[in-house]
C-alpha cells in the first residue's frame, strides 16, 4: 500500500433507509478521491447485514428489516451515489457489490468458525453494549454477529483498506482481525469524522434530520439553511470542495461576530451546485430569498387532491402529510406555524371549508395547494 501499488478499498452502506444523505457524503467523497488516484474502489451494499441491523450507537436492538424492505431501500442507491462517484469512468469504474453474495451462503459451521476468532470480552467492551448493561437494557445475541459479518466482507473481497465513519471503527477492526487470521494479510482502516452538531448528535436518518443528497435543489438549499450555526464549518470542511484557507477565513469571521446566515447561504449554494448545477443553485438561492426575505409564496407549489371540502385543521394537515400525526398537527397550530391562504390558524379544533386553489402552509417552507 505504501509502495505506490494499486489499492483495493471499499465503503459499506446498509440500506436501512431510502436516502443517501450528506452524512454519507463524507466517506463517499473519500472513495471519489481514491478513484481519481487510480485505485480500485468498491461500494458495498449491505443487503444482508442490513436485515440484521448494526448495533453501533444504539441503546436498543434495531428492528430487523425484511429482504423486500432492504431491496426497496437500495433501489436508487447507485443513482444517488452517482452524485459523487463516477460510475461511468471507463478506465477505472466504481464496482458495486452486495454482501448477500457470500454471507447468505454461509453455513452455521462457517459462522461458528468465524466467531471463534473473537472472545465475549472483546464484543462486550463496545461502548453501546456497556451502556445497555449499565442501564439494564437487553442485548440480543444476533447483535454480536454484526461485526463478524461486516468483518467477513473484507475477507470475501480481499481488500487492502476499508473506509467508514468513526462510529464504525470496532466493526472495521473486526475485518482487520479476520483478514489477518484467515488470509494473513494486513488491512488498513480509514475512519472519517461524523457530521454532528455541537452536542455530538449525528445528522442523518437515525436522528430524523436527513438531508438527502438527491433532494430537489430548492429542498436541499432550504434544509442546509435550517442547519444549526454550530455545524457550518464542519459541513464546509467535510462536504464541499471549498479550499481550507477560505474555510479558516469563514471561521475567523464567524468568531468575530459576522452573521452566520450569510455563510450558511454560501454553504447551501455550494452543496446544491455540487449535486446539481450552478444554475440550479442560483435558482434555489433566489427561491429561498423570495420565500424568506420577501415573505412570498414559492414559484411552484405542489398540488394535493383531497376528497370532500369539510375538514378539521388537524385532519387536513395529516392528510396532506404536513404533519405525521394529529398530535403533531395540534402542536404546529399551537406554535403558530399553520396558515391557510395566509391566514394564521390559532385553534387546532377549527373546522375549515376548503376550495380549489386554497394554499395550506406549515412553517416557512411547506406549502400545499388544494385540488378537490
Amino acid at each position: 500500500m505504501l509502495k505506490g501499488e494499486r489499492t483495493t478499498l471499499y465503503l459499506g452502506v446498509d440500506p436501512t433507509g431510502f436516502d443517501l444523505h450528506i452524512g454519507h457524503s463524507v466517506p463517499l467523497r473519500k472513495l471519489k478521491h481514491f478513484q481519481e488516484l487510480g485505485h480500485r474502489v468498491i461500494l458495498l451494499i449491505g443487503d444482508f447485514t442490513g436485515m440484521i441491523g448494526d448495533p453501533t450507537g444504539k441503546d436498543k436492538t434495531r428492528r430487523p428489516l425484511t429482504r423486500e424492505e432492504i431491496l426497496a431501500n437500495a433501489k436508487d442507491y447507485k443513482k444517488q451515489a452517482g452524485k459523487i462517484l463516477d460510475f461511468n469512468n471507463k478506465n477505472n469504474p466504481i464496482e458495486i457489490k452486495f454482501n448477500s453474495t457470500w454471507l447468505a451462503k454461509m453455513t452455521f459451521a462457517d459462522v461458528i468458525d468465524l466467531a471463534a476468532n473473537f472472545t465475549v470480552q472483546q464484543m462486550i467492551e463496545r461502548d453501546m453494549f456497556q451502556r445497555r448493561l449499565k442501564n439494564n437494557q437487553p442485548i440480543s445475541m444476533h447483535e454480536f454477529f454484526y461485526p463478524l459479518m461486516q468483518g467477513y466482507d473484507s475477507v470475501a473481497m480481499d481488500v487492502d483498506l476499508e473506509v467508514g465513519g468513526t462510529d464504525q471503527i470496532f466493526n472495521m477492526l473486526a475485518g482487520r482481525t479476520l483478514l489477518d487470521k484467515i488470509k494473513h494479510k494486513e488491512k488498513y482502516v480509514l475512519a472519517v469524522p461524523l457530521l454532528t452538531d455541537s452536542y455530538g448528535t449525528k445528522i442523518g436518518k437515525t436522528t430524523g434530520n436527513v438531508i438527502a443528497i438527491s433532494a430537489p435543489p430548492n429542498d436541499l438549499y432550504g434544509k442546509i439553511m435550517s442547519l444549526g450555526d454550530d455545524v457550518i464549518i464542519k459541513t464546509f470542511e467535510y462536504c464541499t470542495d471549498v479550499p481550507m484557507t477560505e474555510i479558516h477565513t469563514i471561521e475567523k469571521e464567524l468568531k468575530a461576530g459576522k452573521n452566520p446566515r450569510d455563510y450558511k447561504a454560501k454553504l447551501a449554494y455550494e452543496i446544491v451546485k455540487q449535486y446539481n448545477t450552478e444554475e440550479d443553485a442560483k435558482k434555489a438561492e433566489a427561491e429561498f430569498r423570495k420565500i424568506f426575505a420577501s415573505k412570498q409564496k414559492p414559484t411552484e407549489i405542489p398540488e394535493k387532491k383531497i376528497v370532500g371540502s369539510q375538514w378539521s385543521v388537524v385532519s387536513i394537515l395529516v392528510e396532506l402529510k404536513l404533519a405525521k400525526s394529529k398530535a403533531e398537527a395540534q402542536r404546529l397550530v399551537k406554535m403558530g406555524g399553520v396558515k391557510i391562504n395566509d391566514q394564521k390558524i390559532i385553534d387546532w379544533k377549527q373546522e375549515v371549508a376548503l376550495k380549489n386553489g386554497d394554499v395550506v402552509q406549515v412553517g416557512k417552507r411547506n406549502f400545499i395547494k388544494i385540488k378537490l
